[in-house]
Formats: C-alpha cells, structure tokens, sequence
C-alpha cells in the first residue's frame, strides 16, 4: 500500500475511533489522565519560610518514594534543592508533622525522618548537614524557633517503651545537641513563637481529653538571665475555647486567633489588654492538625495579610488591628496556605480550581502577583476540567450542608441523553476538617471519564464556624452519614446522577464514614477504604497519643461497638475495595484486614492492598497509581462500566475475594 493510501487508511481510522468515542456511556470516556500521571509527575508544596532575600519551602517527590526535600528560592527566581537523598526532612511529631524546619541568618535547621534527628546546615556551604540530636527515634521534635544564642526552641515527645509519650516546650543546644527543658506538664503543647527582640516568647499548651479544636492555652513568658521562663501567665484559651497561630505584631503586642466568638477570628493583646482585631462570622484559622500553619502575616504595627474564609470562599485580606476595619487584597484563589511575610509583601501556596498549586508572591504596594514557582504545567487542555459549583442543601433535620459538586466533562465525548451517570461520594479525613475547591488529580481522574463528584463537607467541617463544628459531638458516624446520603438524594432529585449507581470512597475518618454509610444505609452500591476506621473501640486502644482521647467527643462510650462497621457486617451487602499501609500507626492495619476477611467470609466481592513502607497517607507513586486505578476498576466492575483501556492487572498486588473479572 502507498503512502496515500497509508494516510487515507489512518484518517479513516481516525474518525471512526471519535465516532466510537462521542458514543460512549458514563464511566467509558477516554480520558488523558491516568493513573500513573496522577501519582508521580507532580510535587506538592508545603511550609514557607523566609529568611533575609531567600525563600524556602517544602517539596514532596512521589517519583523518590514520597521523600520531601528542603528547597531554597532566590531573589533571581533559581531553585536549589538543599537536602539530597537520602535526607528526608519530615517529622513524625503526633504522627502528622508539620513544623519539620527553620532558618535564621542563613542557619538551617531541619529533621530527618529516618533517625527523628536535628540536622544543620549553612545557606551557600556545601558541607553534609551536621547532626545535633542523637535520640535513636526515641525523641522527636518539630516547630523550631531560634533564640539569639542560636539555640532552638522546640516541641518534643518523648517516646518510653510502652508508655504514653511525653510532650513539653525545650531548648537544644546547637553546638553540644545538649536539652533543657523550658515548659511541662501538659499533654500537648505547639506554636513557640520569639517576640522580635527575643525577650519574650509565646506558646500553645491543652491537655486530654482535648483537641486543638476544642481548648488551647496561651502562654506568654519573658526570659531570664539564664534562658528561663519567668513571669509565665496564660493570656487566652481555655477548655472550652480554640487559640492557634500565636504571631508576634511586634516586642508588646501579639495576635492570636480564638473561637470564643463561635468563628476563628483574629484578637490582639498588649499592653493596654485585649480586643477582637476582625469580629465576623468568617474563620481565620485552621484546625491545628499539623504544626506550622499559617493563615496571618504580620505586615506592621498594625496592618495584618491574613486569610479568611467563609460561606462566599477564601480570600486574602487587610486586616486593621487599630480600627478593626477588614478590607479585600485579594480573592483570585481557590485557597492560600502558608502565609509567609517576604520581600514587600508575602508569599504563600495557592490553590486554583482549574490549575495546579503554585508558590506566589504578593507585592502588596503595587498590588502585583508573581508565580515563584510550580507543581508544573497541565499536560492536557483546561478543557478536560471539570468546573466547580458550591452547592448547599438540606439535610434530613432541615441544617444545611455544604458541598462541591463536579459534573462529568470530557470536550471528546458527546454526553449522552439517555442515561445519567454514577456518582462518587468523597467523604474527607479528620473528620474534624474541610476539603476545598482546589484543582484534585482524583476528581479529575474520574470526571473525564464519565463519573459526577460530589465533594461534602459534612456537619462536624471546619470553615463554617464552631457550631457547624461542634454538629458531629457525640454524632460521628450519624451526621456525617446522613449528610453524604443527603447530597445523593439532593443529585437525584435533580436528575443529576444514576441512584442505582453511585459509590462511596473516604481516608481515615472518611473511611470510617464511608464503612458506616455502606452498613447502616441503602443509599451507595460500593465502597473504597482508605486507611479507614473499621473498629472504633480497637482504635481508642491502638491509636496514637494525639488522637487516643478524640473519639470521647464523638462517640458515647456506650455506642462505640454498636458505631463500629466491623460488628455490622451483616448489613453489608455492597462490595468494598480496601487500602492500608503496613506502618500506620494511626489506623492500624488490622482494621482494614477484619473488614475483608468478614467480607470474603460472606461472599461479598471485595479486594485488600497492604503497601509496604507506607504509613497513614501514600507517599510512593507507585503505591498511589496502583490504588487510583484499582479503585476505578473495581468500581466499574460493580456497575457493569467498561474502563477505557483499564484491566485487572492492576489487583495482582491485591488480596481478592469473591471477584470475577471475566
């Protein structure tokens, strides 16, 4: 055959394959994501600092197996990477991190999670970093500030065999790693921040049975002669009401963000007492899961850049502690994370709705934004996003509830007209928490090829105030339940999705409610467990010390067993994929093995992956695309969908029961 007739033979084919294409049923779209792409392109972003003309940050690498390493812009916009593999700078404090460096004149301070260790390392020198502490990963330690004499003050827990570990505010010494304690006696305690002449320091300290959310302190102190506390008084906080993000406006006064309104809003306290900086129903912080976060920058003496967020979405805004006068700066983003000052103006981590996260820096005099750098560059039009709407409905008890929906979209496929297409339910972690608007690989990943998301933050989610919080208190597994089958049946009665096919997936307390809705509702035909909660009272006992008292708020001791999916099985009839990492030591991994081995036993199909070396979360490409792309298998196999160029190969991995792919 010629080359015309190769060319004619090829266009031909062409057309057909698109004609094909435009025909397909919800859930069989080709889509330009895969799994692979999802897992091990891109890195996230996390934890700016700022330390003379540089600008460091976090940058987290599925493709080396999930290491972060410590990245340093510079005015002339170049990045360098300034820990090398094998360092991983991460630390393990409550688990869930965060706080994990720090940089002063040039000094840079991190820990290593292999070893739990301090290191250090100078700004332009070339040398390996050195290590301070040596704990044997009996010691960890997190959210670092650095005094005058160079030495760090910081959170520590320390581990004691089988014993609660212990937690309290210390001083190491940079040059011996030798460790004094400044404060104890509390159960928890976070946020050590040095008034700017280091004379004074502020703390966040609360006790079980709470969580950050629930009740902190604030701690306030001056230095002796030797480096001691002295005149230590509690200015803010209590049992009852949330301080977080302590931050310094300059030697006399200090902001801080407390619930007591019933929002996260931002007061002020010095010399001539304490008054509220931005009294609205809006929130300005965030539930401190991990360390580190912020949402204010101080900008002078009394001008703040802090974050707020309420029904309308996130925005970036002045705040006037003089006045109390909140005007707008800028509102172009779907979130700002790590509000750091920088420059004239600050930087932070911004999401969007239809791009990846970038680092940007806000030029507040001339108003001017420049992206600093990327997660990288879309390898596929903004075409194939699927565009987010904000939707609110009511629950069975008339309360509203607030979700993001995402409908099906795919610029290759003509929708069709005589079918409605599954639904994925996401039901997000914490459960005290929020998922955002922001632009997510997953959603994406199913959107093209055919699936509605609907995205809900539940009552017990942050963002909304502490009323809207405090829904889920003794209601965990009931609340959030009801108000994730309350959005199906809101799409629904819209028309908007198939009722006989519509699925249910969640990580950690969203694994717990995504269990409880299969076993105690009709409302979804399957399941995917992520790390999930199968056994409430197995996880009181096994959990971690941060979490060992949290299900007291929201479970009655008399209901555990009966709120635990494990013990109702026999209302399970949905099949169940489920994911587990062998090293959590949040959600142990037996919660995830007795929920399939009572699904196998009772004939139910389901599937268990147990990836190696991951803990609570995936870090590992690898682990991630083979979980992505199972999960979207597994479903379409329950619902009779053809996955576009998807096969089972990808269970090979997977502990299967009760499953015919043929």
């Amino acid at each position: 055959m010629g080359t015309s007739g190769l060319a004619q033979f090829t266009e031909s084919s062409l057309d057909q394959e698109l004609n094909t294409m435009k025909a397909r049923a919800f859930g069989s779209w080709p889509s330009p994501i895969s799994a692979e792409l999802v897992a091990s392109s891109f890195v996230s972003f996390s934890e700016l600092c700022a330390d003379g003309e540089n600008l460091y940050y976090l940058e987290a690498r599925p493709a080396e197996r999930g290491r972060t390493a410590l990245m340093v812009a510079s005015p002339l916009g170049e990045h360098r990477e300034l820990t090398s593999d094998p360092f991983d700078v991460r630390t393990m404090v409550h688990e869930y991190g965060g706080g994990s460096y720090t940089v002063a004149n040039g000094n840079i301070y991190f820990v290593n999670k292999e070893d739990q260790d301090v290191y250090h390392i100078v700004e332009g020198q070339s040398n390996e970093p050195r290590r301070i502490t040596n704990s044997g990963r009996q010691e960890r330690f997190a959210d670092f500030a650095v005094d005058p004499s160079g030495s760090l003050i910081c959170i520590r827990e320390s581990h004691q065999n089988d014993r609660e570990p212990r937690n309290d505010l210390v001083r190491i010494s940079t040059s011996t790693g030798a460790i004094s304690v400044l404060h104890e006696g509390h159960d928890f305690y976070s946020s050590p921040r040095l008034s700017p002449n280091s004379k004074c320091i502020a703390f966040l300290a609360w006790d079980h049975p709470n969580m950050p959310w629930d009740g902190t302190q604030l701690y306030k102190a001056d230095f002796s002669h030797t480096h001691e506390l002295q005149n230590v008084t509690v200015i803010a906080g209590g049992t009852d009401e949330s301080v977080v993000q302590p931050t310094w406006i300059d030697d006399l006064q200090l902001c801080y963000v407390s619930d007591q309104s019933g929002f996260w809003n931002i007061y002020v306290h010095g010399p001539e007492g304490t008054h509220c900086a931005a009294d609205e129903p809006a929130e300005y912080g965030f539930p401190h899961w991990v360390f580190g976060l912020r949402t204010v920058a101080s900008m002078n003496d009394n001008i703040l850049l802090a974050v707020r967020s309420s029904e309308r979405g996130p925005a970036l805004v002045y705040v006037d502690t003089t006045t109390q006068l909140v005007s707008p700066c800028n509102d172009s983003f779907s979130s700002y994370s790590s509000v750091t000052k920088f420059q004239n103006g600050v930087a932070f981590i911004a999401g969007k709705t239809d791009d990846l996260s970038s680092i940007v820096l806000l030029q507040t005099r001339e108003a001017e934004l420049r992206t600093l750098c990327t997660q990288g560059t879309l390898p596929f039009s903004r075409s194939y996003v699927s565009p987010v709407r904000s939707i609110e409905y009511d629950n069975a008890h008339g309360q509203v509830v607030h979700a993001h929906f995402y409908p099906p979209t795919n610029p290759d496929v003509t929708v069709p007209t005589d079918e409605r297409p599954p639904l994925l339910v996401l039901s997000h972690g914490g459960p005290t928490s929020k998922s955002n608007a922001d632009f997510s690989f997953l959603v994406q990943y199913f959107a093209t090829r055919g699936w509605a998301i609907l995205d809900v933050n539940y009552g017990g989610s942050t963002g909304y105030g502490r009323k809207y919080r405090n829904r889920l208190l003794g209601q965990w597994g009931v609340v959030d339940v009801e108000d994730c089958c309350a959005g199906v049946r809101h799409l629904v009665a819209q028309d908007l999705v198939d009722p006989a096919r519509v699925a249910i997936r969640g990580g950690s307390a969203g694994g717990y409610t995504t269990l409880r809705a299969l076993t105690t509702t009709n409302t979804f035909n399957a399941g995917a467990s992520y790390y999930g909660v199968a056994d409430v009272r197995a996880l009181v006992n096994d959990t971690h010390k941060f979490e060992s008292r949290y299900i007291e708020a929201l479970v009655p001791e008399e209901e555990v067993d009966a709120r635990s999916p494990i013990h109702h099985v026999d209302r399970l009839s949905s099949p169940v994929v489920f994911y587990q990492g062998t090293e959590d030591a949040i959600v142990p991994p037996n919660q995830s093995q007795m929920m399939f081995d009572s699904l196998a036993a009772k004939g139910i199909a389901t599937a268990l992956f147990l990836f190696e070396h991951e803990g609570h979360g995936f870090r590992i490409s690898e682990n991630m695309s083979v979980a992505l792309e199972s999960e979207l298998v597994f479903f379409s196999r329950v619902f009779g969908i053809d996955p576009h160029d998807l096969t089972a190969e990808c269970f090979e991995r997977a502990k299967v029961a009760n499953v015919s792919w043929d």
